[in-house]
């Protein structure tokens, strides 16, 4: 297999990202023992990860906090080539308002030069209709908010319950981003795209047990933003080798690669793309085939697309390759 040496330098959207789940270790230390709290960063499922991200939100709570880990989230897109991400966000309800942490966390992103970050507000399927609502109003006139996020346990918490509040997120022209087809099957997929109108999906690798919905995606262009190493440490699947990124890529579907939460998964996205270019065998036009689905696949700007589609293409002609 080869990999670009100058893979680091290949433009690319990162459009899967949640952003307390990207704290630094070291950073996410420091904020426990400042609250007093001991965090465990142990976890076997999606679940039990569930239970460890809501910790990481209750000790970021300070103002700084969203601007540090914000700052820290570009520095390390910045050195992969990441010229566009989405930062989906989760925060805890606790001495600050939502719209103050998201606030901060527009504020922070406006400030970035290298990388450009928008934001995205991530509900949860186990929220209460009446604090889903609150969270949506909180985030009504937030700079930079451009989709509405659906995370959690798939199974026992279908999607209907949020179709009205996407459909508002749709009114006001935000995007629809949910997660499904995780620890659910292709019925989590078909909830997702009828009930919440979904532009993109978040994860989608359990698809593959339906050839018909494989079809409709790639038909529809509907974009799956993929994560392999998340997928494996929390078993949706059980090794790299098993994962279902080329069944995808060969039907057609439109599929990128993305990190996650990579301050638990201990991941990169240039790692998450080496992944990607042995699962699927790439040449130098396919690492920029993959670049290029993760720009088609984000809520940027149709110009901003353009210009990292001509970047990607300036890059698929030029450099050398070497031997992973």
């Amino acid at each position: 297999m080869l990999v670009p040496a100058d893979l680091a330098t290949l433009p690319k959207a990162e459009i899967h990202v949640h952003l307390e789940g990207a704290v630094r270790p070291a950073t996410l230390e420091e904020f426990s023992a400042r609250e007093g709290v001991r965090m465990s960063r142990g976890f076997t499922d999606l679940n039990s990860f569930i239970e460890t991200y809501m910790m990481t939100t209750r000790v970021m709570i300070r103002p700084g906090d969203y601007t540090r880990v914000v700052r820290e989230y570009a520095e390390g897109a910045a050195r992969a080539g990441v010229r566009y991400a989405e930062l989906e966000m989760t925060p805890a309800l606790g001495p600050r308002t939502l719209e103050s942490v998201f606030l901060e966390a527009a504020e922070a992103a406006s400030q970035e030069r290298d990388v450009v970050l928008r934001l995205v507000l991530g509900l949860g399927r186990m929220m209460p209709a009446e604090v889903m609502h609150q969270a949506f109003d909180a985030t009504r006139d937030v700079p930079g908010l451009i989709a509405l996020g659906l995370g959690g346990p798939e199974q026992g918490f279908p999607a209907e319950p949020f179709a009205e509040v996407f459909a508002e997120a749709k009114r006001r022209g935000l995007r629809s981003a949910p997660h499904a087809g995780e620890n659910a099957g292709p019925e989590s997929i078909r909830e997702a795209l009828d009930a919440l109108q979904a532009d993109r999906i978040q994860h989608g690798v359990r698809a593959v047990e339906d050839p018909a919905l494989v079809a409709e995606l790639a038909e529809r262009r509907i974009p799956l933003a993929v994560c392999p190493t998340s997928n494996v440490r929390l078993g949706v699947v059980r090794s790299l080798e098993e994962h279902p990124l080329r069944r995808l890529w060969d039907a057609g579907v439109s599929v990128s690669v993305n990190t996650d939460d990579p301050g638990f998964f201990d991941c990169d996205l240039l790692g998450e793309y080496a992944i990607a270019g042995r699962l699927l065998d790439l040449d130098r036009a396919g690492y920029a085939q993959l670049a290029r689905n993760s720009v088609d696949g984000s809520f940027a700007p149709e110009e901003m697309k353009g210009d990292l589609r001509a970047a990607i293409a300036d890059w698929e002609n030029d450099g050398a390759e070497i031997e992973a």
